[in-house]
């Protein structure tokens, strides 16, 4: 409901692109406090709405309202404001019956070391320096909500399942684009200007174009494929799960395919680990519901890489051969998760001392923000590294990014501590997928990348979820609370 009353006030908002400014600008106001206010009446469709908008919002970008693309970007935004409002102003009452001993002092502290940021004299706006805020904090939230989104383990297991499942029209698009090839209009990319001037990229060699499926560039889609076949290896260890099958035999080949056809090695190698971390947890035998799971997973492993690379034989050959060339250019795995980030750290301090350039000053969103609204470059551009945490450096400086790193650590210590709290059930691999992804990404693009941001916070929310305990105020928790809590 949310979503759809949401795309038509973006059809009423790109059919009046004649209006003058200020028109538009009521109606951007009008329609964004109406999304608000459904979202407000149903925080938990909120939250799974955005969720799923995430995946499909570049879908809509480049094909669907492409000129009005900047409302598309804000949408799941939008619609998240509305749910933090009713949950943290105004929860119901099976939410006051609960309380989350979550770290909320620890990350308000850390978040505060970034706030210096955000008064940076370079970056020369306010609204810019609020948008820099956004891009940091913005999903944070998600962390304490989702230990409340559903009311019973039954309908998590039912609904995360759906979630997953929908890895597969994504990947037959990606297929789609693999045989299109890059003239076509299926290969195109949310920013039309950058699109037009360099084409869509490719492996390097030949005409075949690194894929995108739903996602507004490439990085989007490499995370897409990363958090999904986590997810959909967290569920094959719940006997609860249904059509099993379909995941072993549909979603993760596909989702394989679309790796190896995105280019990326960080995806592929991200993958390998969270596997390797899955196969090690459950030889416990205390990790899901499923009896033989560790036999499902290997076997289903191996099945799902054969068929995967003799189905999309041309696509590993493509993949491999990107691999060779970056390991004779010296871009080993090591080398880009250690080396890189190392060396940008050093060159933003020999170059911005401690201060940084200002939040947000590397995202290219904050750019186009300047351009439209005709608000003067900063004195001081940004370098641009490829490793967010010479990015975050560069931005941050070093106190802040002491503490955004110090957060994230501090965190990946919860998700462990969750999961040896956690009995063995439903939601135990859920917060093992959220531990697993926590770990690479500390040097895979988050903050530059909205599509990880959401995703990564929402995931950790499920690590929250052994701190849930009846509330003292009551003396009744509704029965469905407490067997998730228990789950």
């Amino acid at each position: 409901m949310i979503f759809f009353s949401s795309m038509n006030m973006n059809v009423s908002l790109i059919a009046a692109t004649k209006l003058s400014n200020e028109a538009l600008f009521t109606i951007g106001i009008l329609g964004g406090i109406t999304v608000i206010m459904l979202a407000f009446s149903n925080w938990r469709l909120a939250v799974k709405s955005a969720l799923v908008i995430a995946l499909l919002e570049g879908a809509i970008r480049k094909w669907v309202f492409p000129s009005g693309q900047e409302l598309v970007y804000f949408l799941k935004d939008v619609i998240l404001m509305g749910a933090y409002f009713r949950f943290f102003m105004s929860p119901d009452l099976q939410i006051r019956a609960n309380k989350l001993r979550a770290p909320y002092t620890l990350v308000l502290i850390c978040c505060m070391f970034m706030m210096p940021a955000t008064l940076n004299t370079n970056i020369g706006s306010l609204l810019l320096a609020a948008y820099g805020l956004k891009i940091y904090v913005f999903y944070i939230p998600l962390m304490f909500m989702i230990p409340y989104l559903f009311r019973s383990p039954e309908e998590m297991v039912r609904q995360m399942t759906w979630y997953t499942l929908l890895a597969i029209p994504i990947c037959v698009l990606g297929i789609l684009q693999w045989k299109a090839g890059g003239t076509s209009a299926l290969n195109v990319y949310a920013d039309q200007a950058a699109m037009e001037s360099a084409g869509a990229t490719t492996f390097g060699f030949g005409d075949r174009v690194r894929v995108t499926g739903t996602f507004s560039y490439i990085t989007g889609h490499t995370t897409f494929v990363i958090f999904f076949a986590t997810l959909a290896v967290a569920l094959l260890s719940l006997k609860e799960v249904p059509m099993k099958w379909l995941l072993i035999g549909g979603c993760l080949p596909l989702i394989l395919g679309n790796a190896l056809m995105g280019g990326s090695r960080g995806s592929i190698f991200t993958i390998g680990f969270v596997v390797a971390g899955f196969a090690l947890a459950s030889l416990s035998g205390k990790l899901g519901t499923s009896k033989n799971y560790t036999a499902m997973l290997i076997g289903g492993m191996g099945i799902c890489a054969a068929g995967g690379i003799y189905v999309f034989s041309d696509a590993m050959e493509h993949w491999n051969t990107r691999y060779k060339s970056g390991q004779a250019a010296g871009e080993t795995v090591a080398f880009r998760a250690m080396q890189m980030p190392l060396d940008a750290m050093k060159k933003t301090l020999d170059e911005s001392a401690v201060n940084g350039y200002g939040i947000g000053a590397t995202h290219p969103a904050p750019e186009a923000i300047r351009r439209k609204l005709r608000i003067p470059p900063p004195r001081r551009k940004a370098p641009v590294f490829d490793t967010e945490m010479g990015q975050v450096l560069a931005e941050l400086g070093i106190f802040g990014w002491l503490g955004w790193y110090v957060m994230r650590f501090a965190l990946i210590f919860t998700m462990f501590r969750a999961y040896i709290m956690c009995p063995a059930g439903p939601t135990r691999p859920l917060i093992l997928a959220a531990l697993l992804l926590s770990i690479p990404h500390l040097v895979i693009s988050v903050v530059l990348n909205h599509t990880a941001n959401i995703l990564l916070w929402s995931l950790m929310g499920f690590g929250m979820i052994p701190f849930l305990e009846p509330a003292t105020i009551r003396r009744l928790q509704p029965q469905s609370r407490q067997r998730l809590v228990r789950a």
